[in-house]
C-alpha cells in the first residue's frame, strides 16, 4: 500500500469516479470534489498531498480554485496537477499555480508516475506527516450511466481518435499505449463496459491470455491488429479495429 492523499476535482461525475477508484486501488486515500469550493473545503479539512485539477468546471473554476489555494500560506507548496481535454494547450504553469499537465484521455502510466512523483515530494517536505484517516471508496456508476471503456492503442493519434469517438458516444474512457501488467488488477477495479486491446501493443499478448485466464468473463474483450497500411489484418473472433465497429461492440456489450 502507498502512503498519501490525493484529491481529484472535476465536475464530470464518471471520470472523477474512475480516477478515484484508480487510485484507491493503487493503495491512495482519495477524496472527490465536483468544483473548487467543494475542494477548498476538502483541502482545508484533510490537507491532500497532491490535488488533480480539472480547468473547466462550473462554480468556481480550476483557474479560481488554484488562485485562493495559492493565497494561503498553508497551502501554498500542494502538488497540483492540472488535467486538460485540449490537446497541445498552452499552460504557463507558474503563472497559474499548478506543478504538471496531464492530458485526457489519460496514459495510465504516466499519470500513476506523476501522482507518486508528487506524492513523494510533497511528504518529502514534511517532516511530521499526520496520519490519513479512512476514506471510503469512491460510488460505484449507477445502472443508467454508459459505463467505462478501458483503450489500449499504440498509436497515441489513433487512441486520440478513439477517445473522441467513445466520449462522443457517452463513455469514460480510460486508455493506455502499451499493455501493463496491472492491466488485470485495473478491470477487476474498474469493471469496464468492455476493454479494447490493440494487439500491436507492447505486451498485448501476454495480457490478454491473463485476461482470459482472470475471472473477468462479465467484461467484454475485443482484440485487434492494423498493418502498415493502417488497415485492419487480424483480429479476435470478436470484430474489426474500424472506429464505428469498436463502438457498436462496446454498444452491444452487457
Amino acid at each position: 500500500m502507498k502512503e498519501g492523499r490525493v484529491l481529484v476535482v472535476d465536475d464530470e461525475r464518471m471520470l472523477r469516479e474512475t480516477l478515484g477508484q484508480m487510485l484507491t486501488d493503487e493503495g491512495y486515500v482519495v477524496d472527490l470534489a465536483v468544483d473548487g469550493d467543494t475542494a477548498l473545503d476538502r483541502v482545508h479539512e484533510v490537507k491532500p498531498d497532491v490535488i488533480l485539477l480539472d480547468l473547466m468546471m462550473p462554480g468556481m473554476n480550476g483557474r479560481q480554485f488554484l488562485q485562493a489555494l495559492r493565497e494561503e500560506p498553508a497551502y501554498a507548496n500542494v502538488p497540483v496537477l492540472i488535467m486538460t481535454a485540449v490537446h497541445g494547450l498552452e499552460v504557463n504553469l507558474a503563472n497559474v499555480g499548478a506543478n504538471e499537465l496531464v492530458e485526457k484521455p489519460f496514459d495510465v502510466e504516466d499519470l500513476l508516475n506523476k501522482v507518486a512523483l508528487a506524492v513523494y515530494r510533497s511528504r518529502g517536505d514534511n517532516l511530521t506527516p499526520q496520519p490519513l484517516p479512512p476514506t471510503p471508496p469512491p460510488h460505484a456508476p449507477t445502472a443508467d450511466e454508459r459505463g467505462v471503456v478501458l483503450v489500449i492503442e499504440h498509436d497515441r493519434a489513433r487512441l486520440q481518435q478513439l477517445d473522441l469517438v467513445l466520449s462522443a458516444a457517452g463513455f469514460t474512457v480510460v486508455s493506455m499505449t502499451r499493455a501493463l501488467t496491472q492491466l488485470t488488477r485495473l478491470a477487476r477495479a474498474l469493471r469496464p463496459r468492455a476493454i479494447l486491446l490493440d494487439l500491436r501493443s507492447e505486451g498485448a499478448n501476454d495480457v490478454l491470455s491473463e485476461l482470459r485466464g482472470a475471472d473477468l468473463s462479465s467484461i467484454s474483450i475485443l482484440a485487434f491488429a492494423r498493418d502498415a497500411l493502417g488497415d485492419p489484418v487480424a483480429g479476435d473472433s470478436l470484430g474489426t479495429a474500424q472506429d464505428h465497429d469498436l463502438v457498436a461492440f462496446v454498444e452491444r456489450s452487457r
